[in-house]
């Protein structure tokens, strides 16, 4: 396996000063040696985000039937 600094030698060969700042820069381009389990949660992470993101839109369509049900069914659970 490479080192960064050897990889960063070996993908900037033939570029110019401006290119090789830029890649030196980039984080995303330095390093893909991911473990499976990290590609795993990155991809569970960006199911479960999207779903919370849309808990607002669907609480805002289920209207006033569910609110008086959940209240109903938190005063009978006190009991």
């Amino acid at each position: 396996m490479r080192s960064p600094t050897n990889e960063a030698t070996y993908i900037n060969k033939g570029k110019s000063a401006e290119q090789k700042t830029i890649h030196e820069w980039l984080t995303v381009i330095s390093s893909r040696n991911a473990k499976w389990w990290c590609s795993t949660f990155h991809n569970i992470t960006a199911m479960v985000g999207t779903g919370v993101l849309n808990l607002p839109y669907a609480m805002s369509h289920l209207g006033w039937y569910v609110l008086v049900y959940r209240d109903y069914m938190s005063i009978e659970n006190r009991v």
